[in-house]
């Protein structure tokens, strides 16, 4: 086997796939509570907690 072929045959790493679920340290109470906290600081209470944004962007700029 020449040395071209044995190059040829080695495996190309890859990077794993990106998570499928959203991981989160805090619960929707949690962050309901916290996003209040933060909308009287600032002398703006009852202010609707704007929806989370998710993207499917799995590039290495997102990275």
């Amino acid at each position: 086997m020449t040395p071209i072929e044995r190059l040829l045959q080695e495996e190309v790493p890859t990077r794993p796939a990106a998570a499928s679920t959203v991981h989160s340290m805090w619960t929707e109470q949690e962050r309901d509570r916290h996003w209040a906290d933060l909308c009287a600081a600032v002398g703006m209470p009852n202010t609707k907690r704007p929806a989370p944004v998710h993207t499917n962007d799995t590039s290495e700029a997102a990275a």
